[in-house]
């Protein structure tokens, strides 16, 4: 075990550090909710600071095994999932709008939206990508430089551009 990895164990002792787990000892992990990180885990800031935010105490974030981190950001107020052997990017995963987006928004009466997003497994999300809410990325999928991907991704598919489209189907 390196001494990122004990360091980073020993400032985070209520989330879960698979066996394997490797990470930069600047790993950012904020929030009131529960994180956890599947076994052979790699988290690096090669491309940018890792950061995993939850915002409540029923908010969650799962890593499966074999994922591979570069400076992606996940933000989640109710649950991020990311499936097996899955790779993020420089990335921005946001479960939530953090503030009402209707008509009412200013008066504070309207209910803010948290939806949980879903990568599956072996999925490739590229750098500059944002997950919206509510979106399931298909198993296998690919998610190209700097889509913006508001809907549900199919397995096998290759999307790309704002707002993501389908270039390449199973």
């Amino acid at each position: 075990m390196s001494l990122s990895t004990l360091y980073l164990r020993l400032r985070y002792p209520r989330h879960i550090f698979g066996p394997g787990f490797t990470g930069p000892w600047r790993l950012r992990i904020r929030g009131r909710g529960r994180v956890a990180f599947g076994r052979d885990v790699r988290v690096r800031n090669a491309s940018g600071r890792t950061a995993l935010l939850t915002f409540g105490e029923g908010a969650r974030i799962e890593i499966g095994d074999r994922v591979e981190i570069d400076g992606a950001g996940l933000m989640s107020a109710s649950a991020i999932v990311v499936g097996d052997d899955a790779i993020l990017g420089p990335c921005l995963l946001v479960d939530t709008d953090f503030h009402a987006v209707g008509r009412e928004r200013r008066q504070g009466a309207e209910a803010v939206t948290r939806r949980p997003i879903r990568i599956g497994r072996n999925t490739w999300i590229q750098g500059k990508s944002t997950v919206l809410k509510g979106v399931s990325v298909g198993e296998g999928a690919v998610v190209r430089w700097g889509a913006l991907v508001a809907g549900d991704v199919a397995p096998g598919a290759i999307v790309m551009g704002n707002p993501a489209v389908a270039v390449a189907e199973p």
